[in-house]
């Protein structure tokens, strides 16, 4: 009796130990709400749709203690829309992130799979988009990436923090046989943070880039017009090569917080090449503990056409995981441009705007 007395609580320590050696975590956001637009092809447009603050999810992520430092990790999430309950990000199981590695305090970590590459992780927090927050308000076609793309077949290394700073880099496999660059991608970033500080940098350079998102004309001959919903492209468009790169800092002074971002990006097709380049400065006000404002411009140009795009928003929690936010964004193109707003068709003429009420709930 005794030794089955002690075995058993040994067995019940071990498990214990094993136990708070390893977790695994579900998380997700669900975000639905009303939008107007003032011109969709002609015509004045309402819909519920979904993930107007920030995209719909739910994921799993986890870590092992291997003692010695190291830890295994891992991250599936899950891209839906709330509206309709579709997977997003093509219909993929795990669109959004599905990635394992190591990591370790003193080395960094290394980590396989589909992932973000670091204009997503690097400068998104310094752009509108996120900060007010709403997807629309994100730049043209979300080509500068700040929306969080994803890149497949990547492996991606990041230090640890090192006086503030980290460097990262990711290289993505093409996987085409006899062409080890085709379909290939990679991206270096830097960050740092000091006190109320922080700025990043990245590049990111991606060969056979597909365009699915319209921006109201045409760039090096190719129509980048999205008419579907969501502003996709009628046909998909492909460049031999996209290079995007960004600069972004915040600075919180107070209640204030203010932020800037730039970002540059080059088309290159058959020997041609022009670049797309935003600048956006805005501030983020705290009211209270619950209720922030918002407010932002920015300025895009490419070739002789130019955007000017302005957002402001209103935010108010309700709880540490749920709140109820209002937005609005215009945007005005030059002559011969076709305004179009991120995730919407493209209009008619060269303005466009979109209000939208929403509610937010993390989990």
């Amino acid at each position: 009796m005794k030794r089955w007395a002690m075995s058993a609580a040994v067995c019940g320590l071990a498990s214990a130990c094993a136990h708070a050696q390893s977790t695994v975590q579900l998380y997700g956001i669900v975000d639905g709400g009303v939008a107007f637009v003032t011109n969709e092809a002609g015509h004045h447009a309402w819909a519920q749709t979904s993930g107007i603050g920030q995209s719909d999810r739910w994921g799993l992520r986890g870590q092992e203690d291997l003692g010695g430092g190291y830890r295994a990790v891992f991250r599936l999430e899950n891209g839906f829309t709330l509206n309709d309950g579709r997977l997003s990000q093509g219909g993929l199981e795990f669109g959004r992130q599905a990635w394992v590695g190591l990591a370790s305090e003193r080395f960094g970590t290394l980590t396989f799979g589909r992932q973000y590459d670091f204009m997503s992780t690097n400068l998104t927090a310094f752009a509108s988009g996120t900060l007010t927050p709403s997807v629309f308000a994100f730049h043209l076609g979300d080509l500068d990436r700040l929306g969080a793309e994803r890149i497949d077949n990547a492996v991606r290394y990041v230090t640890p923090d090192m006086a503030g700073f980290q460097l990262g880099a990711l290289y993505a496999f093409g996987g085409q046989p006899g062409n080890f660059a085709s379909h290939s991608a990679a991206s270096f970033g830097l960050t740092y943070g000091h006190g109320p500080f922080k700025a990043g940098a990245a590049y990111v350079e991606i060969h056979d880039f597909t365009a699915v998102s319209g921006i109201g004309t045409t760039v090096l001959g190719t129509p980048l017009i999205g008419t579907a919903q969501q502003g996709l492209l009628p046909r998909f468009q492909t460049f031999d090569k996209l290079t995007v790169s960004g600069v972004g800092a915040g600075y919180q002074l107070g209640p204030a917080y203010l932020h800037a971002v730039y970002t540059a990006v080059g088309f290159h097709s058959h020997g041609q090449s022009t670049s797309l380049r935003t600048t956006e400065g805005g501030v983020k006000y705290s009211v209270d503990y619950a209720l922030s404002l918002s407010a932002s411009y920015a300025r895009s140009t490419l070739a002789s056409h130019a955007w000017s795009q302005i957002v402001a928003g209103t935010d108010y929690s309700l709880s540490k995981r749920t709140d109820i936010y209002f937005h609005a964004v215009y945007l005005r193109a030059s002559a011969g441009v076709q305004a179009q707003i991120f995730l919407l068709p493209a209009s008619s003429s060269t303005r466009q705007a979109v209000v939208s009420l929403g509610m937010r709930h993390l989990f």
